[in-house]
């Protein structure tokens, strides 16, 4: 029975047809994967700064941060910085240094500050003297600028106040204390100034009044008696106003006094061109060509100061004008009318002399052959004066 299942299985398997072998799918070619790019390899962290052990903040310490503060702002209050630059600038490096290392490193903030302050003062000494030398030569010249004006005898106590602010600031240079001679000799050299400034001032007052100026500029006028007013109540206690007060008071007197001579220079230019014009109508540029060609440059001058608004010298230039051209015309006019008088004269003589010669003719006729005869009239020269004027 085995056997005969053997067999059957065995000719079933002879008479089926073997399957076909599936073809296989093509196969999809694929491009090439990039390999990944390395990571970046991490920055080295840095070592942490070693804490730099320091004592903290003292009394001493702050008292140096102050004194470099007081001197580097004395040092920008009196400009000693423009005295010393170099010098200057290697101070604020240790001043700064100073104060990025205070609170943190007590050694190198005390260094430094020293180290500012001993420039400071360096600079300090070194730049007063300079300073105190300039000022002692403005305070001396603006003193005799003020005596040339009159103002020692004009304001004696006022005077001897400045006199008495120039003696302070020599004792306090002497003693070295340097911001305070400086600040005595400035009120010294302020005072001085002022008082000349005053004398400017009363000067002007005088002279307006004198030539009735007010009338033409009446608010500077009044102005001015009020800055005048001003610097006097000022000086002694509050110099730098009184300065500025007197300065103002001579501005408005000034304007005052240059409309005055303007309003005279516009009545003078008619008067300067009237002669001018009497000149040219007798030929004086030709007749007095020289002293002509001045009166023309001192007439041009004073053209010239009335265009930058300077009347007062344009009035006394034009006054000067009047006078050369008025002159001229004297000298040539008497020049002509004696040419005149010396043609006429000359004239006369030779009609008399032909009236002569025609009456000896009729008495005793000359032959017509003779020497110097001539039917002709004898015509007379015209003399070199005439000449000259025409």
């Amino acid at each position: 029975m085995g056997s005969l299942l053997v067999l059957i299985l065995a000719v079933s398997a002879c008479k089926t047809a073997p399957k076909a072998e599936p073809t296989p799918a093509p196969v999809e070619e694929k491009a090439p994967v990039a390999a990944p790019a390395p990571a970046p390899t991490p920055a080295p962290v840095p070592a942490p700064a070693p804490v730099v052990e320091t004592k903290p903040v003292d009394d001493a310490l702050t008292a140096l941060r102050d004194r470099v503060e007081a001197l580097r702002d004395e040092g920008l209050k009196y400009g000693l910085n423009t005295y010393k630059a170099n010098d200057w600038a290697k101070a604020e490096e240790s001043r700064s240094a100073g104060l990025a290392a205070y609170g943190k490193d007590y050694d190198l903030a005390k260094k430094s500050f020293e180290d500012a302050i001993a420039r400071y003062e360096g600079i300090r000494k070194q730049s007063f003297d300079s300073i105190a030398s300039e000022l002692e030569d403005a305070i001396l010249k603006a003193r005799e600028a003020a005596i040339i004006a009159g103002a020692r005898d004009y304001y004696p106590e006022q005077f001897a106040m400045g006199d008495e602010a120039m003696e302070q600031a020599n004792s306090l240079r002497g003693a070295n204390d340097f911001t305070a001679a400086y600040d005595a000799g400035q009120i010294a050299l302020m005072r001085f100034q002022a008082l000349q400034n005053a004398m400017f001032a009363i000067d002007l007052k005088q002279k307006i009044e004198r030539n009735d100026f007010a009338k033409y500029a009446q608010d500077d006028y009044d102005g001015a008696e009020v800055k005048y007013d001003e610097a006097v109540s000022a000086y002694g206690s509050a110099d730098a106003a009184a300065l500025e007060a007197i300065k103002g008071s001579v501005t408005l007197y000034a304007a005052v006094n240059n409309a005055g001579f303007k309003a005279w220079s516009e009545e003078l230019a008619e008067k300067v061109e009237e002669v001018r014009g009497l000149c040219d109508s007798i030929k004086a540029q030709k007749a007095a060509k020289q002293d002509y060609t001045k009166a023309m440059a001192i007439y041009n001058a004073a053209y010239g100061f009335a265009k930058v608004d300077n009347w007062e010298s344009a009035y006394y230039a034009g006054c000067d004008a009047l006078d050369s051209f008025t002159t001229i015309y004297q000298d040539v006019s008497l020049r002509k009318n004696a040419a005149d008088v010396a043609i006429a004269a000359a004239k006369n003589r030779q009609a008399e002399s032909t009236d002569l010669a025609r009456q000896a003719d009729e008495l005793a006729p000359l032959p017509a052959d003779a020497a110097g005869y001539s039917d002709q009239l004898p015509v007379l020269e015209e003399s070199v004066a005439e000449e000259e004027a025409k």
